[in-house]
């Protein structure tokens, strides 16, 4: 092979190189251009399971949400508030107090105490007749009052 080059000239090599040169280039490309076309595929993919996802997670949220509203018991209204909402809350009670269901937690401060007293009230899809907030020295102490039906 070696013999064979040596006995080229000049511009047979150079077209020699040019040619394997285009050759992998064009390799290249075609490995590129396939990775590219694999990966916007797969993101497509990813985005019509995560549509899914969010579609699934939502009806079943809106199922919870109908059957916990229509719920009086207070030990499911504590497990579906405990379950649902990701913030810092501590000792949390939820009893019923004659015409109310009443709702206690502590928080770190009054402004989470107001965001967690807006998600109950969303979550439930319940207004409150009466809502105290205090301080205290851990932190934050929350009592809403519902009527209930």
């Amino acid at each position: 092979m070696n013999n064979f080059l040596n006995n080229l000239n000049n511009r047979e090599r150079n077209l020699i190189m040019a040619a394997l040169l285009m050759v992998v280039t064009l390799i290249l490309f075609f490995i590129v251009s396939n990775t590219i076309q694999s990966l916007n595929f797969s993101s497509k993919k990813l985005d019509k399971a995560k549509s899914d996802y969010e579609y699934v997670a939502l009806k079943a949220q809106q199922l919870s949400n109908l059957l916990i509203n229509q719920s009086n018991d207070p030990s499911e209204i504590e497990s579906f508030i405990e379950n649902s909402l990701d913030l810092d809350i501590k000792n949390l009670e939820v009893a019923n107090i004659d015409e109310y269901l009443k709702i206690s937690f502590e928080t770190k401060n009054l402004q989470e105490s107001f965001s967690v007293s807006d998600k109950i009230a969303f979550m439930l899809e319940k207004d409150f007749s009466k809502v105290t907030y205090s301080k205290n020295e851990k932190g934050s102490f929350t009592e809403l009052f519902i009527i209930n039906p």
